[in-house]
C-alpha cells in the first residue's frame, strides 16, 4: 500500500532534500535511494557543495536518520557515496540504527584517476539499511542466468522453477560516457542500468521511490518507466529543468545531451577560428587601403570603420566577402 501522501506523489521538489524528508510522516516510503556530493569539490555547472569534513559526516549522519525514520518497516535504503564516506556514516549510526546494513560495491572501468602511487580507484560503495528483518526484496525481478546450467544441482533448480542466482555484491557497470545518448552536461551520472536492478529489487509497480538527489533525472526517469510513484529534489536550476523537461517528454531534450554540448562546443571552436581569420584579414585590408581609423564595428548586418566617434564607411556582408575573396 502507497502511503506516502499525494501531495508528494510524482514531484520533483527544487528545494533543500532535508526540507523534504522533515515533514513526511514516518514509514511512508517503500525505497530510498541516495547519491549525495561526495564532498570532494566537484563542480555542479558552476556550483560547489564541499564542506569541511566534519560537517560533511554530521550532515551525513543526519540524512541518514531521516531517511530511516521515513522508510516503512518494510522498506530498503540505499547510500551509493565513496567507501571513506560510507565507513564513516556506518560506523557512526548506521550499524547501530538499522536492523541489517549490507555492503555492495559498484566497479567500473576508468581512463582518469591513474596513480604511480597506489591503485587506480575504480568503484563505489552502496550501503543497504533495512528497517526490519521483513523488508522486501524480489529475487525474481532481478535474478541472473545460472553460470554453470549444466552441473545437475543447477539443473535441478531450474526445473523446480528457480528463476536464476541473486546477483553477486560487485556490480560492473561501465561509467555514462560523454558520447552516449544518456548523457546529460551533470557532472556525476550513473548508469541507469545500476539503478534499475535496485528499483527491481525491492519495489513493484505502484510503490513509492524517494531519489533524494535528482542530479541528471536518470534513476527518477527509470523509476516513472517501471511505473513507481516518485519523489525527488534538486536544488540547482539547470538539473531541476533537465529533470523536468525529461519526465515530461519521456526523453533528454537535444540541448541537455553532452554529445550535442560537446558538438557545440567544436563548432564555436572552429567558427570562431574562421571569424577571428576573417576579422585579422578585414582589418589588414583596411588597414593598408583606407586613411587612419580608430575601430571596426560589425552590427550582424554592416561593418562601420569608425574615426575619431563617426562612421566614415559602411560595407555590407556581400561586400565583405568580396573584399576577402579578393585580398586572398
Amino acid at each position: 500500500m502507497n502511503t506516502l501522501p499525494k501531495k508528494f506523489h510524482n514531484k520533483v521538489e527544487q528545494r533543500d532534500v532535508m526540507d523534504v524528508l522533515r515533514v513526511l510522516p514516518p514509514a511512508c516510503l517503500d525505497m530510498i535511494w541516495g547519491d549525495p556530493d561526495y564532498g570532494v569539490g566537484i563542480n555542479y555547472s558552476g556550483r560547489k557543495y564541499t564542506s569541511k569534513w566534519e560537517e560533511y559526516i554530521s550532515w551525513y549522519v543526519g540524512l541518514a536518520k531521516e531517511c530511516m525514520r521515513v522508510l516503512k518497516p518494510t522498506g530498503n535504503l540505499f547510500m551509493m557515496n565513496y567507501p571513506k564516506q560510507n565507513a564513516h556514516l556506518r560506523a557512526l549510526y548506521l550499524d547501530d540504527a538499522a536492523h541489517g546494513v549490507y555492503d555492495y560495491v559498484w566497479v567500473y572501468p576508468t581512463n582518469v584517476g591513474h596513480s604511480p602511487k597506489r591503485f587506480t580507484t575504480a568503484h563505489r560503495s552502496i550501503l543497504h539499511a533495512t528497517k526490519g528483518k521483513s523488508n522486501n526484496f524480489y529475487k525474481e525481478q532481478i535474478a541472473q542466468p545460472y553460470r554453470n546450467p549444466t552441473d545437475k544441482r543447477i539443473q535441478g533448480r531450474i526445473a523446480n522453477g528457480s528463476p536464476g542466482r541473486m546477483p553477486y555484491s560487485w556490480l560492473q557497470y561501465n561509467l555514462v560516457k560523454n558520447v552516449s545518448l544518456e548523457k546529460t552536461f551533470h557532472a556525476c551520472q550513473i548508469p541507469q542500468e545500476l539503478s534499475e536492478l535496485f528499483i527491481k529489487s525491492c519495489t513493484k509497480s505502484g510503490d513509492s521511490v524517494f531519489v533524494l538527489f535528482g542530479g541528471s533525472g536518470s534513476e527518477v526517469a527509470k523509476v516513472k518507466e517501471l511505473k513507481r510513484t516518485y519523489l525527488t529534489c534538486e536544488i540547482h536550476p539547470d538539473y531541476c529543468e533537465i529533470i523536468r523537461t525529461r519526465l515530461k517528454n519521456n526523453f533528454i531534450k537535444k540541448e541537455h545531451r553532452m554529445s550535442s554540448i560537446m558538438q557545440s562546443r567544436r563548432n564555436i571552436g572552429e567558427n570562431g577560428k574562421k571569424i577571428q581569420k576573417q576579422s585579422d584579414l578585414i582589418d589588414r585590408y583596411f588597414r593598408t587601403t583606407t586613411e587612419l581609423y580608430d575601430d571596426l564595428e560589425w552590427d550582424g548586418e554592416k561593418l562601420d570603420i569608425i574615426l575619431d566617434g563617426d562612421v566614415i564607411e559602411s560595407y555590407t556582408h556581400s561586400d565583405l566577402s568580396k573584399i576577402i575573396d579578393g585580398f586572398l
